[in-house]
């Protein structure tokens, strides 16, 4: 990846101009010194998305993402830093300077992959030349017997690797030194008698992309019923599988158009679709879903659809796939599975109910939580107390690894409504499972149980309390104080669960029907909650926003205690972008400041309500 001068970024960033590259993504409106406008990482009806041009960064306070232009850059269009400098570069009119100076081993590194892309991009030419060629003819009339479009297989550089030992090798000359480079690049199969002989041999033969459209590694399909079905060419400098998602680079700019992208287990899935005009779909490469594959996809969506083969294998990789997605889910990210009728594949259903039929199947597919919760049900009587236990049970250590506090906290209420349950954790069940990040040369994530006790709720809880007592009291509070509520984070689960359904409930809090507020929530136990909480609190309803001024600015304080504890912790720990990082900091104390200021000056009363 290049790497620039600093001053020279430096100057790129004084140069853009913030408002007007964000402003083409989101609509802005001034606000002070601010300017909001509605987050373009999350679904919200009020604006919680801040920008702040003379400091240089953004901040939406409904997701938490936040950082400078360049950070918006590459999470709205999916880039790296490096592609999000040459835009902003191109824009502003700069010049763009060569790239620092590389040490020797940089150098041979850089010259070794060129090397070998010229390699892997030569055989790619090579294959596709040996489909159209006589030896092709076969896999001709397979793929014409797929009703694959030939501007299809060209768009995909679907090519054949004809039977024999040495093809590939002889056409980059024979040899010891052409079959040293090509083992290199997974090509040739070393043997130690002999120069090596052509890993692929009549096999159909896909060329895999990374997502720039470099061609890095191939695919291939045997014509015959022999096994294995498919190969892939080994982990190499340039390839490695489990980071690799076949047909991204494609399928980008309908991933950005749609907002949505497709996960299917193989490469004739992937053309089928394509063929047929569904868009933004890729496949794993004979590999099980990796984390490296999420974090390239979130990068890019809010939506994933995993649509896999109905029979047992598919059903397999859909549950491997849940596991895999507990711990990334957050606000506004969702999932969904598509497991198709029982002997058919994408290919199959796409060639009978066309293109629109299958985005309906799409449209249709199941979301997470209730696929989770009909794949545990398997085998169990949910009509038997014993049923519904044990399906508790089960679901109990998945849905601990949800990584969203509260959308964990959601998950487990529905859990509770669907199994007609009290939502009551047991002490045998305070099992929720929270992250904790070790330090290793991978910075790898593992999984630590931990009880969630009253003692590790207790910090900050009175504030909270007494800011939900006030809006249960006096819930025309509700929709005047929304901005400010909207974007609140409460560390008690529960409490943000009540927090989130008085925000939904909006207008219909000050009318309708005419008993408490707490009896018209709707389930029984938010209303338990709540009422509990209108009997702890003792309140003066002639002080009442006085008492809610001071209790909002306390959990807001509290709010930005942990972010700024996070990031400072993550400095310290050398993790991510530094500069970006002190940026985000400084602004989060800037706006501790500010409202520490605020609350020490008399308050202006709010309007009557």
């Amino acid at each position: 990846m290049a790497h620039y001068p600093e001053r020279f970024i430096e100057e790129l960033r004084e140069r853009a101009d913030m408002l007007e590259v964000i402003g083409r993504h989101v609509r802005l409106k001034k606000q002070g010194v601010n300017w909001l406008g509605l987050c373009p990482f999350h679904t919200e009806k009020t604006p919680s998305f801040t920008v702040r041009p003379e400091q240089g960064f953004f901040k939406c306070f409904g997701c938490g993402v936040g950082g400078d232009l360049f950070a918006f850059l590459m999470r709205v269009r999916g880039i790296e830093f490096g592609e999000a400098v040459v835009e902003l570069a191109a824009e502003v009119g700069m010049v763009l300077p060569a790239v620092e100076v590389e040490d020797a081993g940089q150098q041979q590194r850089r010259q070794e992959r060129r090397q070998l892309l010229e390699v892997v991009e030569k055989a790619r030419q090579w294959y596709c030349q040996r489909l159209q060629a006589p030896e092709g003819e076969a896999a001709r009339d397979y793929l014409a017997r797929r009703k694959l479009q030939p501007a299809t297989l060209e768009r995909f550089s679907v090519g054949f690797a004809p039977p024999g030992w040495r093809n590939l090798l002889d056409h980059f000359g024979g040899g010891q030194a052409a079959a040293q480079l090509l083992e290199r690049v997974g090509l040739v199969v070393p043997a130690t008698d002999r120069p090596g002989y052509d890993r692929f041999r009549e096999r159909i033969i896909f060329p895999i992309r990374n997502a720039q459209g470099e061609c890095i590694a191939f695919g291939g399909r045997v014509l015959t019923t022999g096994e294995p079905k498919y190969i892939n060419s080994p982990e190499t400098l340039l390839y490695q599988k489990s980071e690799v998602l076949y047909g991204l680079d494609q399928a980008q700019s309908a991933m950005q158009r749609e907002d949505r992208v497709v996960v299917v287990e193989g490469y004739l899935d992937l053309i089928a679709l394509a063929d047929r005009g569904v868009q933004g779909v890729v496949a794993t490469l004979g590999t099980a879903l990796t984390q490296a594959h999420l974090r390239q996809l979130w990068r890019r969506v809010r939506r994933i659809c995993f649509c896999f083969d109905g029979d047992a294998a598919g059903r397999k990789a859909a549950w491997r796939a849940l596991e895999m997605v507990l711990e990334d889910l957050q606000a506004d990210r969702h999932v969904h599975f598509l497991l198709l009728p029982q002997g058919e594949d994408p290919d199959d259903l796409v060639r009978r109910e066309g293109a629109d039929g299958f985005r309906a199947r799409l449209d249709g597919a199941l979301p997470l939580l209730t696929f989770l919760l009909q794949q545990l049900g398997e085998g169990l009587d949910r009509a038997s107390p014993e049923g519904r236990v044990a399906m508790r049970h089960r679901a109990m250590p998945l849905l601990g690894r949800v990584g969203d506090p509260l959308l964990r906290e959601l998950y487990l209420q529905q859990l509770s409504q669907y199994l007609d349950l009290p939502y009551v954790v047991t002490d045998a069940e305070a099992v929720y499972a929270t992250p904790v990040v070790k330090r290793s040369e991978q910075t790898a994530r593992v999984w630590q149980p931990v009880r969630r006790d009253s003692a590790a709720l207790s910090a900050g809880r009175d504030f909270e309390r007494a800011l939900l007592a006030i809006l249960l009291r006096a819930p025309e509070m509700v929709p005047l104080w929304e901005e400010e509520l909207s974007r609140l984070e409460l560390e008690d689960g529960t409490l943000t669960a009540l927090l989130t359904v008085l925000l939904e409930m909006g207008g219909t809090l000050l009318h309708g029907s005419a008993s408490p507020l707490w009896q018209r929530l709707p389930n029984v136990e938010l209303s338990a909650k709540a009422e509990a909480i209108l009997m702890s609190e003792e309140l003066q309803p002639e002080s009442l926003q006085e008492e809610f001024r001071g209790c909002l600015s306390n959990c807001q304080l509290r709010q930005l205690n942990r972010q700024i504890k996070q990031i400072t912790q993550a400095i310290e720990a050398g993790e991510g972008d530094m500069e970006r990082q002190f940026g985000v900091l400084l602004a989060l104390k800037e706006e501790k400041r500010q409202l520490q200021q605020q609350k020490s000056q008399p308050q202006p009363s709010s309007p009557a309500f």
